[in-house]
This record gives C-alpha cells, structure tokens and sequence, in this order.
C-alpha cells in the first residue's frame, strides 16, 4: 500500500489516495441492471474501461478526466445508472458525465489549498445525504470536521448546503446508509481510538462503536442484504464483517498479497460479495452462490473503480 505520510507533499496526492486508494463499498453500475460492472479507470491515458456480467454484457470505453483528478463515480442524475465523474483537486470542481443524456456539467466545491496553519484540503465524499436516490456533491474538512453537502433535492444551489460538524482531524469520513433509511449517515473512523462514530439520519441519535484497528482498510457495505451497511474492514487476507442484523463479528478469508479489495454486489442479490482486484485479474466470493468466480480484465496499473469504497484507516496529519 502507499505511505500515506507523502500525501502532504500536495493537495492533489492527498485527497486522490484517501479517496482513490483507501476507499464504504462504493459499487458501480453503468449499464442499471442491479449489478455492479467491471470498471477501471487507466491514468496513463484517462480511459474509463466498462464490462458487465464477466464478459457476457457490453462493453464501453471513454476518456474523462486526468491521472491527477479523484475518481467520485455515482448516480448524479437518478436515472439507476452509475455516471462517470472526478473532482479536480486543482480547482475544486466537480466533472460529471451523466448517463442520461451524456451530457457534463461541472460545478466548483469544496477547498484545494494546504491552509497556512497547516490544514489539509477538503476530501470529496458524494453520496445520498438527502434520500431522494440521487448522489449529493459532499466534501468532508478534515481541519474542523465539518460536511458541506449540495442537495440534489435542492437542485446542487450552493446557497443552500448541509453543514453538519461531525470528527475531527485525524479521522477518516465512512459514509454509508447504516440505518437503512435509504439516507448516507455521517460517519468516521477515529484510529487513535479503533472507533466509529456514526450519526443517524433516521432517528438523530449517534452511537460509537469499536471495532478493526489503525492500518486495516476500511470497508463498510450491506453484506447480509438487510438493507443497512455493516461495519466492516479488511487486513491481510481476512475480511471481518459486524453483522447489523445480529451484532456478530464475522470473519472470512480471503486475500492476495498485493490486491485491493473491490466489494460489490456482482451477481445482484442485493448483498455486497467480497472480491479483489489484482493485475488485471478480478475474484469475486458470490454471496448467491458461494462460488469463487474469477475475470481477467483490465492491466497491472489500472484502478478499479469499486475500490472507490476502501478507505485506509489511518491517514497523515501535520
């Protein structure tokens, strides 16, 4: 994995691989058919790379955006399909690609630039914050704690954001919809202590929990398919799930020296199954079936892009 602590050298570096590399299962579907694709994204050349339903569905290639950018790929405009974007840590701004008419539009939030008392930049964190199924531009400040969100609900008007302050420098954002009330919850993971602190959007109330340790890669995602995400990280070659229907820690093993976990919901039983990408090779444990089930598709440096959800748990500070 790479040394986090390099990532002051720039904002760019810093927000690309606490998004990028340390990514809640962030399960991308381009083509809406409940089942998330084999996508990557190339920084050689910027290409997006799709194929669904290990080689039997289409295929798609496109370019959009840069090696430099963050990759935030979600359903931007509510059509059930995944649209291709980035945030450009250069100038804060969001690039979107909707699916929907293949149209783009770009809107600027969200703040770039190392603060002079040696604050880090903003780091993208899109999700559903307001419940109507359509991804909300969100950025989390790791100086204050604070989410700025722009509702979709509200039409993205920057005049009208949520502001919830929520950690504190040092955390790590894990938004996911933990209380399964169709909302992303706010949610970090403070490795000084092995907790997660998650604020419930259904009820207001907020709960702290421990559970994994400082260097696992954190993996929240619905893996028992009762609709709330599971707290959940991986370390080594073992995945260890806390069950949200009965409180149970669970472990599974299953890893590759070198690979990056990519869980989603591959075969659309609406469970999150365990997988990992490896130099183009693609494992995938089935949560319908049990089968392991493997796909060669895409080159050693290629990012995939349901990585966008494992997030590290330990991250550089001044």
């Amino acid at each position: 994995m790479f040394d986090l602590a390099k990532m002051l050298l720039s904002a760019a570096k810093f927000t690309a691989l606490l998004i990028v590399l340390n990514t809640a299962a962030f399960a991308v579907d381009f083509d809406g058919d409940a089942k998330a694709d084999f996508a990557l994204f190339r920084p050689s050349n910027g290409v997006w790379y799709l194929q669904s339903d290990y080689g039997k569905g289409a295929f798609s290639a496109f370019a959009w955006g840069m090696s430099t950018d963050v990759l935030v790929p979600a359903d931007y405009d509510g059509d059930g399909k995944t649209d291709a974007a980035v945030w450009r840590a250069s100038n804060g701004t969001w690039y979107i690609r909707k699916s929907s008419n293949n149209e783009f539009f770009c809107i600027r939030w969200g703040v770039t630039t190392i603060h002079p008392t040696g604050g880090l930049p903003d780091v993208p964190v899109p999700a559903d914050f307001d419940g109507d199924g359509i991804a909300d531009l969100g950025v989390w400040r790791p100086d204050t704690g604070e989410w700025f969100v722009l509702s979709s609900a509200a039409g993205f008007r920057g005049d009208k954001p949520i502001v919830k302050t929520w950690g504190k420098l040092g955390d790590v954002p894990v938004e996911a919809d933990y209380d399964g009330d169709g909302k992303a919850d706010f949610a970090v993971f403070r490795a000084a202590e092995d907790r997660w602190y998650i604020l419930n959007s259904k009820t207001g109330n907020w709960f702290v929990r421990e559970f994994g340790r400082g260097g696992d890669l954190l993996v929240p995602a619905d893996y028992t398919g009762d609709g709330r995400a599971d707290l959940a990280v991986y370390r080594g070659d073992t995945w260890y799930v806390l069950n949200s229907t009965n409180g149970e820690m669970e472990p599974f093993k299953m890893g590759l020296a070198g690979a990056v976990p990519v869980p989603a919901d591959y075969d659309g039983d609406r469970e999150t199954d365990f997988a990992l990408f490896q130099n183009g090779s693609w494992y995938v444990q089935e949560s319908r079936t049990g089968a392991l089930r493997s796909f060669n598709f895409g080159r050693t440096n290629d990012f995939p892009l349901n990585a966008v959800g494992a997030r590290k748990s330990i991250v550089a500070v001044p």
